[in-house]
């Protein structure tokens, strides 16, 4: 089940926006082997970010999971998830939880990888997003990663 809401609010005279994402990570969800891990077996779910104005966004997981995230530029490669990586967090929020602050653009595919910080974990987690203005998200198939970088050889 994925959920989607957006909320507005002004600080320091700024319109701030909120939008927000939840889903689960399962056993059926798809598996990779994380940065500087062996294992492969980190559930994850790939999101595409769809950016309506640039500018600086913060985006916060929040689950009873530890979560870890990564944002890649263009095509996220689970195959090689060294590839088009932007930036990386664990435990930046609070304990547990990844915060990203970065610079998106319009007119540029971004993936958000949600995944966890310990092999075969999974659950329940949901994602903030605030900036300029709202995001939308869309789930990726789990096999799109794959089939794109077979394309691309």
């Amino acid at each position: 089940m994925i959920i989607l809401f957006i909320y507005f609010y002004i600080i320091d005279n700024s319109l701030v926006v909120e939008s927000i994402y939840s889903s689960e990570l399962t056993e059926n969800s798809s598996t990779f082997a994380r940065i500087n891990c062996e294992s492969s077996d980190y559930y994850y779910e790939a999101i595409e970010i769809d950016v309506i104005e640039g500018g600086c966004y913060n985006l916060i997981s929040n689950s009873t999971i530890d979560t870890y995230g990564y944002i890649y530029k263009n095509y996220f490669y689970s195959i090689d998830s060294t590839i088009n990586l932007v930036s990386e967090n664990d435990r930046g929020f609070r304990s547990n939880q990844f915060e990203l602050i970065t610079q998106l653009q319009t007119n540029t595919k971004y993936i958000l990888v949600v995944t966890t910080n310990d092999p075969n974990v999974t659950g329940v987690f949901s994602l903030l997003v605030t900036g300029p203005k709202n995001v939308k998200f869309n789930r990726i198939s789990k096999y799109l990663s794959v089939w794109s970088k077979i394309n691309e050889i």
